[in-house]
């Protein structure tokens, strides 16, 4: 059985990426229940306004709007006629800023009373200023970085808003999709930083202080192991060779050395379809054997590269 707690954070995540950040319980596939309560009993998700068109439960083509007729909740489908509707297809959910907001506060051990602050309405804060050493940097998160109109004024608040020298990005946007790839300031997914357990926010330590490390530290490609752009590796004397794909994983995993990565996020930043970096190798023996030897992951999703 899948652990809950990863697919809730990933479910929250898919919500902040929505334009309205709302979900209707209704509408949740089976699998994802378990993944909806956890956010709704946490306080992550509060209660919004209900929705006013549903699609017909029946035929699953027609919208539909729900009125009371004779006591029972009912449509009228073009297709279907009148069809029953539950109170639960109705009912919307909201994601909760601030208790996003006060979760990510305590995880950096931000001072209570230093509020969070709202630079662009929906899409953009300030959470607050975290401390470390002698250094304090200022943390941001962001959301619909990959909307053009969004990105904007997330661009024009980093000019206007924010001492850039300092900053850190946490971000619902997978970098490939949020167009940051100019910007020197550190950049991570929410996902990465992050872990959701018994209600709470937890920092991945090990992700965080890569995240501080000066630009020209974040990324290398010197290797004791892999050659040729990563499309060849030596393992305890044997040589494995790679696909072009297959080596963009190695290079990702190696840009940042000794910390996890998000399969889904790597799987995004090299714009492959398949659901996670193993399944990449795992239609050639000797390339899966190299990858087993060379990666480790965890039931939460996350890759790293085995240290040697």
């Amino acid at each position: 059985m899948r652990p809950v707690a990863p697919r809730a954070l990933s479910l929250l995540v898919s919500l902040l990426e929505t334009s309205s950040g709302r979900v209707v319980e209704d509408t949740l596939d089976t699998a994802d229940r378990d993944a909806f309560e956890v956010l709704r009993d946490t306080g992550a998700l509060v209660a919004g306004e209900d929705v006013p068109l549903i699609l017909c439960p029946a035929c699953g083509d027609q919208d539909v709007a729900p009125r009371r007729i004779g006591g029972v909740l009912q449509g009228l489908c073009p297709d279907c006629g009148y069809v029953p509707i539950t109170n639960a297809s109705l009912k919307a959910w909201a994601f909760d800023p601030s208790w996003l907001l006060g979760r990510l506060r305590m995880a950096f051990g931000i001072a209570a009373r230093q509020d969070s602050v709202e630079l662009v309405p929906g899409t953009l804060w300030k959470v607050g200023d975290h401390k470390a050493g002698k250094q304090a940097h200022r943390v941001l998160l962001a959301r619909r970085l990959s909307e053009h109109a969004v990105h904007k004024a997330f661009r024009e608040a980093l000019l206007d808003k924010v001492e850039r020298d300092s900053a850190v990005i946490i971000s619902t946007t997978p970098k490939s999709a949020a167009m940051v790839s100019d910007l020197s300031l550190p950049f991570v997914h929410l996902a990465e930083v992050v872990h959701l357990r018994s209600g709470k926010l937890e920092l991945d330590e090990e992700r965080w202080a890569w995240c501080l490390k000066p630009a020209h530290l974040r990324s290398h490609a010197d290797s004791s192991v892999f050659y040729d752009g990563y499309r060849a590796a030596i393992v305890g004397g044997e040589e494995y060779t790679f696909s072009v794909n297959q080596a963009l994983v190695f290079e990702a995993l190696d840009g940042e050395p000794g910390t996890k990565r998000l399969g889904s996020t790597i799987m995004a930043d090299i714009g492959s379809p398949q659901r996670n970096p193993r399944a990449l190798f795992r239609h050639n023996p000797r390339q899966i054997e190299g990858f087993d030897r060379l990666v480790a992951y965890d039931d939460y999703g996350f890759y790293w590269l085995k240290r040697r």
